[in-house]
């Protein structure tokens, strides 16, 4: 059969490893808390050590507790200005503008103009298409938690298709997963690719057919040829012939000749009856089919 498509925390000596002090500060404030003038001749020595820890365990909290990241005041500006430039607000659209400004709030680390400024690049809004440059962007905003499918997706395709960055299937089905999960129609077609093909691994069908038909069913011409192609001759599935001849002819309908041929080679083999239940089908794939909703761009998030 043709197959088709193709932290980190470091132990220390010191109760303080993460402390943005110098290490002769923290032995002077563990020295001076072990020396606190205790009641001793009530007290005694081990329960003098004993408040002296609890003094300690009290002091630790303010000292090694993780420090709340500072708000960068000038980046929340720069998308303030860049948000109005995006969306024309009190100006002219201006996506040139809106670019330049988010490029400069992410240069200084900010996630959410990361993001934006990785979407537009990539979809050439304010510049020319710069998918290299898009993706940088992207993966970084990634990497601090911002995201969206269609990011998800883009960063996963780089991945299968060694495209600006080096070829790695893992990391392609790390992120296509994500992407696939949240309903993403080409990170569904990638991903199902790679269980096709076992890229990374063994083969496995019945997901390949499971994601190929998600994406099917959101429109894709390329997937409904798959998915006819894997009912019609029982792969990852029982045989089903009046299936696989419905989504060939959906994908046909939408002009894929390969599953025009395949549909009409498969009627030859089909009884009248097969062919009856196939073409229902097929009016009833579509009517499901016409229902979705085109995909979103990368965009800033409207603000009401």
């Amino acid at each position: 059969m043709k197959r088709t498509g193709e932290l980190f925390f470091r132990q220390t000596a010191h109760a303080c490893a993460l402390i943005n002090f110098p290490e002769e500060n923290v032995a002077v404030l563990v020295y001076d808390v072990t020396n606190l003038p205790y009641p001793q001749p009530e007290i005694g020595w081990p329960m003098h050590w004993l408040y002296s820890v609890l003094v300690l365990l009290l002091l630790l909290p303010g000292i090694c507790g993780a420090q709340p990241k500072e708000t960068d005041e000038v980046a929340l500006r720069l998308k303030a200005r860049a948000y109005r430039a995006y969306y024309g607000k009190g100006q002219p659209i201006n996506y040139a503008l809106a670019l330049e400004l988010y490029r400069q709030a992410a240069e200084r680390g900010d996630a959410e103009a990361q993001f934006v400024t990785g979407g537009m690049l990539y979809q050439g809004q304010g510049t020319d298409p710069d998918k290299r440059a898009g993706f940088k962007w992207l993966l970084q905003a990634a990497e601090q938690g911002k995201v969206s499918p269609e990011s998800l997706a883009i960063i996963g395709a780089m991945y299968l298709r060694g495209s600006t960055v080096p070829q790695n299937f893992l990391e392609a089905k790390k992120w296509l997963s994500a992407a696939a999960a949240q309903g993403n129609l080409a990170a569904q077609n990638d991903l199902a690719y790679i269980y096709y093909n076992g890229l990374g691994g063994e083969r496995e069908y019945p997901k390949a057919l499971e994601l190929y038909e998600k994406a099917a069913l959101q429109g894709d011409a390329l997937a409904q040829a798959n998915t006819g192609l894997m009912y019609a001759t029982g792969t990852g599935t029982d045989t089903d012939k009046a299936r696989g001849y419905a989504w060939y002819s959906l994908a046909a309908s939408r002009g894929n000749t390969t599953a025009a041929i395949n549909r009409n080679n498969l009627m030859v083999e089909m009884s009248w009856e097969e062919l009856n239940r196939a073409q229902g089908l097929s009016l009833e794939l579509y009517r499901k089919v016409e229902k979705m909703t085109a995909p979103q761009l990368i965009a800033p998030d409207r603000q009401e």
